[in-house]
């Protein structure tokens, strides 16, 4: 009986071995595959979490642009069921205002990339709602807190802060950027974009086919650095309401009954740019250029429809990338030129000798140049000056003489360019080095530059220039000297230029930034005055320059005494140059229609002039002389740095000189 007992104990443990084994062995081979598919749908997804992008203040500490709380439907494309996508497809591009196909794109690549990918940001309290009630006719969706950038001044200061948007196909070249990152597409916001982004966090998920089983860890975004900047916002707001008023008064100028910008192709003024320098470290104080744009409205998109309806070139940023004739703002450099080079005009032995500002000038030109110039005050002569009065009155006739003396002494000699090395010692015709993007070079041309042109680019000079032995005239030095013909600049060459001329001979490089702090208070940049260049320019000359940029704005028959009659206290203390730039000359047409002259008109002061600080350039295109418009404006940004918001008067046309 015990051994039938043994033998039956003996086959059910057999039984249960071989069952054992059967099983295994299914598990092993049978069912491989099966188990393999569920571990491998039972993962490990890490996604990554955006940081807060770094806030923008200006000098003072005032918010430029910083970020508000906002809500954000995202989808997992690990989360997504292949059986329902198609159907979630349709339901979020109705959710979203999206067509499908558009959200099919953001799934895929939610999918291929196996990360997390915005549909809909900045979400609605109702369409949060909406979608929190609905989840989980949304699988995969989910509704996560992404800030949303804010810039509270709108477009006071846009050009200088920019804005952001998606990376295009060069931005996604870059190391580390996908197509969902944020980056800076213009000014500050571009610029140090590295600095402002932050580093991006993490949350590592366990999910299944379906859902999320389990958060096994996260690591906090850090957010991207504060970047406190050299701009002074109430400085700003005064130079971009000075420069629309002045365009008010250009437009009601213009014709009888005014002007709409919807006029341009008229010769409507629509553009003035603005910029406010310290003279001793570069720093720039306010920057302005008209028409702006709202910088808030990328935050949402942009629609094509959207972008052309602004005014052409609202997205420039004239300081840096408008290149203007100087006029006679750039005889402050001939001056510099004349006195440290020893240069008189032809029938003097220096510059205190005294010349006629006769109406015309007959030049005895013996090459193609123009014979013939006149003066500003044609048809009236304008009685003795030397440098100084030629200057303060801004006598054409004196700085003519000044280049034929070097034109017909130094002609196809080293020193033939003199003028123009001057120039570029004080910065025009390269970058100053700005911390902006896209800025430009300008033009300071000489003789090697127009026989390139001609070999090169021969539709840039007159076609009857390219059969002459040399396409560069004398004519054109002429122009040079007083800042006409092809010599252009930057009003942010212009403003550094003054600013060397007035503390004695040091170029710096103009900044923006003044510092970047991290979320611990640590300081993670700060800035050094850089300078660019030091001119060996003697005490003499720019002691005479001062005082005679005074005598502009302060003295009998200065250009820009009328501008600044109504300055009040201090006036005393402000120099400056007025400049005229012809864009057109009056034209009558076949019709009878008479069209006007077009002008430009530039100044560039400096304050205060025994001891300089600021440095104020203002262009108005189209906006007639300098002594019209451009210094009157300039006025009023000196009346608020040197006396305060109490201290300004509205903008008002001034007196029409060059």
């Amino acid at each position: 009986m015990s051994g039938v007992r043994i033998g039956v104990l003996s086959l059910v443990f057999l039984a249960m071995f071989s069952v054992l084994t059967l099983r295994l062995w299914s598990m092993q081979v049978t069912s491989a595959e099966e188990y393999r598919r569920q571990a491998d749908e039972n993962l490990v997804k890490v996604v990554e979490t955006p940081a807060p992008r770094g806030e923008i203040r200006d000098a003072n500490g005032e918010l430029l642009a910083g970020n508000r709380p906002s809500l954000a439907a995202v989808i997992e494309g690990a989360l997504v069921p292949s059986a329902v996508e198609e159907e979630l497809v349709q339901r979020l591009a109705a959710f979203s205002g999206r067509t499908a196909g558009e959200v099919q794109e953001i799934v895929d690549e939610a999918k291929q990339r196996g990360d997390r990918l915005t549909v809909l940001g900045d979400l609605t309290r109702r369409q949060e709602v909406f979608l929190s009630e609905r989840l989980d006719e949304f699988p995969g969706v989910s509704i996560v807190p992404q800030p949303v950038r804010l810039y509270p001044n709108g477009e006071l200061g846009a050009h200088v802060i920019g804005y952001i948007g998606r990376p295009d196909e060069h931005d996604l070249e870059k190391p580390g950027v996908g197509p969902s990152d944020v980056l800076g597409k213009d000014g500050i916001e571009r610029q140090y974009d590295d600095l402002l982004r932050g580093t991006p966090g993490a949350i590592k998920y366990l999910v299944d086919a379906e859902t999320i089983q389990d958060i096994l860890g996260e690591q906090v975004p850090r957010p991207g650095s504060t970047l406190y900047l050299t701009l002074e916002l109430e400085t700003q707001q005064v130079l971009h309401e000075s420069l629309l008023e002045a365009l008010t008064l250009a437009r009601e100028q213009h014709a009888e009954g005014g002007c709409e910008p919807s006029d341009e192709d008229q010769g409507c003024p629509v553009r003035a740019v603005g910029v406010v320098l310290r003279a001793k470290d570069g720093a720039v104080v306010a920057l302005d250029s008209v028409p702006g744009y709202d910088p808030n409205i990328f935050i949402g998109g942009l629609t094509q429809r959207e972008f052309e309806a602004f005014p052409d070139g609202a997205f420039n940023d004239n300081v840096i990338q408008g290149q203007y004739a100087p006029a006679s703002t750039f005889k402050a450099i001939t001056y510099v030129t004349a006195m440290e080079e020893g240069i008189a005009p032809i029938s003097t032995f220096s510059v205190e000798d005294l010349i006629e500002c006769t109406a015309q000038l007959n030049a005895p030109f013996t090459d193609a140049s123009q014979r013939v110039w006149s003066n500003w005050t044609f048809p009236r002569d304008d009685g003795l000056q030397n440098i100084h009065a030629a200057f303060t009155r801004s006598c054409n006739v004196y700085f003519w003489e000044l280049a034929l003396r070097i034109w017909e002494e130094n002609k196809l000699t080293e020193r033939e360019n003199m003028l123009q090395d001057w120039a570029r010692q004080l910065g025009f015709g390269e970058q100053t080095g700005i911390d902006l993007p896209f800025e430009q070079e300008g033009i300071v041309p000489d003789r090697e530059l127009f026989v390139r042109w001609a070999a090169e680019q021969p539709q840039r000079l007159d076609a009857a220039r390219l059969d002459l032995a040399s396409p560069w005239l004398g004519g054109d030095l002429l122009q040079v000297a007083v800042g006409q013909g092809s010599l252009v600049v930057t009003p942010l060459q212009l403003a550094a230029a003054y600013a060397a001329m007035a503390n004695g001979g040091t170029l710096y490089q103009p900044y923006v930034l003044d510092r970047a702090v991290d979320g611990n208070d640590d300081v993670v940049f700060e800035h050094t005055p850089v300078v660019t260049r030091s001119l060996d320019i003697s005490a003499t000359t720019w002691l005479s320059l001062r005082r005679d940029m005074q005598s502009v704005v302060n003295g009998a028959g200065g250009t820009a005494r009328s501008a600044f009659a109504d300055f009040g206290p201090n006036v005393e203390m402000i120099g400056g140059k007025t400049g005229t730039a012809e864009v057109r000359k009056a034209q009558t047409l076949e019709d009878g229609t008479v069209l006007p002259s077009i002008t430009t008109a530039v100044f560039a002061g400096v304050a205060p002039i025994n001891d300089p600080e600021y440095v104020v350039v203002v262009v108005i295109e189209r906006g007639g002389s300098g002594g019209e418009l451009a210094a009157p404006t300039a006025r009023r940004v000196f009346q608020y740095l040197l006396n305060g918001l109490d201290g300004m008067t509205p903008v008002a046309v001034g007196e029409e000189t060059d």
